[in-house]
């Protein structure tokens, strides 16, 4: 009930939808923007204005639980000032160790309450924006690539949702009623066996606002797999993981949390023109966040990889239907 009293208090600011004036656009669903830089979330923010031409709906950042970091209360702040939804991938490990190192952070140490004090502590912080912030916890969690993945943590997706019941439990104790939860799988399950189906983690409604899904193109010869063959389709990267988050939770939005296409192997420019016919369709009627992630890293996720591209990339982001704004965005979850 304190969110909706929080977001109710939005809707004088909110910037109503924009309208295309082609029949096709129009019908539409609205979609926002999200963006992931590298950067301080102020800086970022700033920096895909100056390149992309757009205010992002959410900027997205990362931090790690070993961190001991505390959150940006000032910078959050900072995004809403600008009309901007703060979105926190917080993660439980530590960075400098692997996922099966003995002295990493797992699943059961987090049900046990060895980590209490410090969720606590985020959770205040949470509190203090006194706006509202999306959270997306230990997503990826049916890979075998974090140590927070149910693979490494004894094939029990029940540890993973009992993991999670308590982080929002102890956040919800503490005050932080403005937190919406980001529930985040990978479009395929590394390895694809039955425990790993996401539908066994699932915590429940209660415990979850936004399903979330991440997903690349991840073309020819990645790290992973250097002689492989791996180009798809927008609509093939993301069609089955969209369909599974309408049979696990059917009433809750959808977001892609993290999402981008590599220049090797096919044509860039035209995978982001096809996304755009896609989404112009009225497809994936429930997505309704997409965050880009911005950063050559193991590809050239980049939208600015090449001029083709990085065009493409522009003419997308200035379409009408993905003018959604952040206050409008802070209210889908609760509508």
């Amino acid at each position: 009930m304190r969110r909706r009293t929080l977001l109710g208090t939005l809707a004088a600011a909110a910037v109503a939808p924009a309208v295309s004036g082609t029949p096709a656009e129009a019908a539409t669903p609205t979609r926002y923007l999200g963006m992931f830089r590298e950067e301080d979330p102020s800086v970022a923010a700033a920096n895909v204005r100056h390149l992309y031409g757009v205010t992002p709906a959410s900027v997205m950042w990362f931090d790690s639980w070993a961190s001991g970091r505390p959150f940006p209360v000032d910078e959050a702040r900072m995004l809403w000032r600008r009309g901007i939804m703060p979105h926190y991938t917080w993660e439980p490990w530590d960075t400098a160790l692997g996922p099966n190192d003995p002295a990493q952070i797992h699943l059961q140490d987090i049900i046990d309450g060895s980590w209490d004090a410090y969720i606590t502590a985020r959770a205040r912080e949470f509190a203090a924006v006194r706006q509202p912030i999306l959270v997306r916890w230990g997503h990826e969690f049916n890979g075998n690539w974090y140590p927070w993945g149910i693979a490494n943590n004894n094939a029990d997706p029940s540890l993973y949702v009992r993991a999670h019941r308590h982080i929002h439990d102890l956040v919800s104790a503490t005050g932080a009623r403005n937190v919406q939860w980001v529930w985040a799988y990978n479009n395929g399950s590394s390895p694809d066996t039955a425990y790993n189906d996401p539908a066994a983690a699932y915590p429940g409604d209660r415990y979850v606002d936004w399903i979330g899904i991440d997903g690349y193109n991840w073309g020819f010869g990645p790290s992973w797999d250097p002689a492989g063959d791996h180009w798809t389709t927008f609509t093939a990267t993301f069609d089955a993981a969209y369909a599974k988050s309408r049979a696990i939770a059917p009433r809750k939005p959808v977001m892609l949390g993290e999402f981008a296409s590599t220049e090797d192997g096919g044509d860039k420019a035209q995978w982001l023109k096809d996304l755009d016919t896609t989404l112009r369709s009225g497809a994936y009627p429930d997505l309704k966040l997409l965050t880009y992630f911005d950063l050559t890293k193991e590809e050239a996720w980049s939208p600015n990889s090449s001029p083709a591209a990085l065009a493409a990339f522009k003419i997308w982001v200035q379409r009408r239907y993905m003018n959604g704004r952040g206050h409008e965005l802070a209210r889908i979850a609760c509508s």
